[in-house]
């Protein structure tokens, strides 16, 4: 796929991402490799995920220098970078703030997988320890995450977001929604057995 086709498909999928309601505001990023060149495209700075045009996406070097666009990139662009060197497999990574994953994350929780479809997929989902929004020290936690576990497809990052990865936009996308999912999952599960166990309860007393 060349580059404007890549930057379609940012477009399209940034779109996906906030109309799905996995973020809010300006916050979460989106990137993808470019074919045959040492570079990735991201969209650029304090711009929504659903207002994304093709002008805001950024060719960034692996070092993280600006090769075309105008803008400033994501401030998250480190941890981006830092996946794509680790993990030669990924192509894309989506990066999000779904509302019930970030319980977990918040929580330092793993994600639990209730659904053999999750635990199929995902596989495991693990926690990166927290650090301030585009900081060295977040890049090098997430960046060692991914380097920790080579097969894992996500991570929740503590207090912040999801980071979903895969070999192209679409996949990404389809991991960060299933993400979500599975939390939502998780929590219903655990709110359903919490109210069995207080009826259970009640019966035993009466």
């Amino acid at each position: 796929m060349n580059e404007e086709l890549l930057k379609k498909e940012l477009v399209h999928i940034s779109h996906k991402v906030y109309k799905r309601g996995l973020t809010q505001a300006t916050g979460g990023n989106i990137s993808v490799r470019v074919p045959g060149r040492d570079a990735i495209l991201i969209k650029r700075s304090g711009i929504s995920l659903g207002e994304v045009t093709k002008e805001d996406a950024l060719l960034l070097s692996r070092e993280g220098d600006i090769l075309e666009g105008y803008g400033t990139p994501s401030k998250e662009y480190r941890f981006h970078l830092g996946i794509y060197r680790t993990r030669p497999d990924v192509q894309a990574v989506v990066h999000c703030h779904p509302n019930y994953a970030i319980g977990y994350a918040c929580l330092g929780i793993e994600l639990p997988l209730p659904t053999v479809t999750a635990q199929k997929i995902l596989g495991h989902v693990p926690v990166t320890e927290a650090a301030p929004s585009g900081s060295q020290e977040l890049a090098y936690y997430v960046t060692e995450v991914f380097e920790k576990y080579p097969n894992i497809k996500a991570a929740l990052m503590k207090d912040h977001g999801i980071c979903a990865v895969g070999p192209s936009l679409e996949a990404a996308y389809n991991i960060a929604t299933l993400v979500e999912d599975t939390a939502k999952q998780a929590f219903i599960k655990m709110q359903i057995q919490r109210a069995l166990s207080q009826m259970n309860k009640r019966e035993a007393i009466q």
